[in-house]
């Protein structure tokens, strides 16, 4: 399953919505502005809550808890580390590549593929291309995905 989102991906204070190969809306996701720390709710198109994301504050590296269908499924840390993006993910799973270039993998906890975010080098604007190998995993692949983005987009603000 193949999913676009055609605009900066991760200035995640409005809404955006995720697309198909055919261009149709099929998620939209949102930020909550004003609160501490950040609050993403990913929707599919009949407004129903899919997936809730909150960063925990208070900790030295960033920290989100994962909800799926309003239950907590996953957390992911950041770990310290000087040479690459290295995060804890509860679940067992683990992400690898060039996060802060929105190029990576995400594999499960029996080391098998299930999702990745490819930068598309050319488009007019930013464009980006979700793959989601194993479809029953979705949810958590796009967890995943949001929370790491959230990360990256405050280095990002915060060099700026």
């Amino acid at each position: 399953m193949k999913l676009y989102v055609n605009e900066k991906l991760f200035s995640l204070h409005n809404k955006f919505y995720v697309t198909d190969e055919n261009d149709n809306n099929v998620y939209e996701i949102s930020s909550k502005i004003m609160s501490i720390g950040h609050k993403t709710i990913i929707n599919d198109m009949n407004g129903n809550t899919l997936i809730y994301i909150e960063q925990e504050i208070f900790h030295l590296m960033p920290n989100y808890n994962v909800y799926i269908n309003n239950e907590l499924s996953f957390k992911i840390s950041k770990k310290i580390s000087f040479w690459k993006n290295n995060y804890s993910i509860s679940n067992g799973y683990r992400v690898e590549g060039g996060a802060m270039m929105y190029n990576f993998t995400i594999y499960d906890d029996n080391n098998n593929e299930v999702g990745s975010i490819k930068r598309k080098m050319i488009s007019v604007g930013d464009k980006y291309e979700i793959d989601i190998i194993d479809e029953s995993k979705k949810e958590i692949v796009l967890g995943i995905i949001v929370a790491i983005s959230n990360e990256i987009n405050d280095i990002q603000t915060n060099s700026d």
